[in-house]
């Protein structure tokens, strides 16, 4: 299945059978995320990281990130992050993300206020 096209207002339904069907992308080694969503510079997504993997600490100065933790640990900022949490990273904040023993799968949505769409 392709990633959805977004014009305007459109709903976007993706099963899970969907879900495991799109593409993988490589963030970082052991690290691979898939959108669901995407307008602008805006998305949504899964981001699966392998027991081990980091995501080294980087900043985003126009966006901002939330995170739900669905399934597996990580840490963030020395804390113990299970299934059910949540994280958000405002704008311009250092963050990096260092799975645990189980792995982690994350649901992310990383949003760009419409003020800030010509900054990274």
């Amino acid at each position: 299945m392709s990633e959805p096209t977004i014009t305007g207002r459109q709903q976007v339904i993706l099963a899970p059978e969907d879900i495991a069907g799109r593409r993988r992308d490589v963030l970082e080694p052991g690290v691979n995320y898939v959108t669901l969503w995407r307008e602008h510079k805006s998305l949504a997504g899964l981001m699966e990281l392998d027991p081990g993997a980091e995501l080294p600490e980087h900043t985003h100065g126009a966006s901002t990130h939330h995170v739900w933790v669905v399934a597996g640990s990580a840490r963030v900022e020395g804390r113990r992050l299970t299934a059910g949490s949540y994280l958000h990273v405002p704008a311009g904040v250092p963050h990096g993300l260092e799975a645990l023993d189980d792995g982690c799968t994350l649901f992310y949505l990383y949003l760009r206020s419409s003020s800030q769409e010509g900054r990274s």
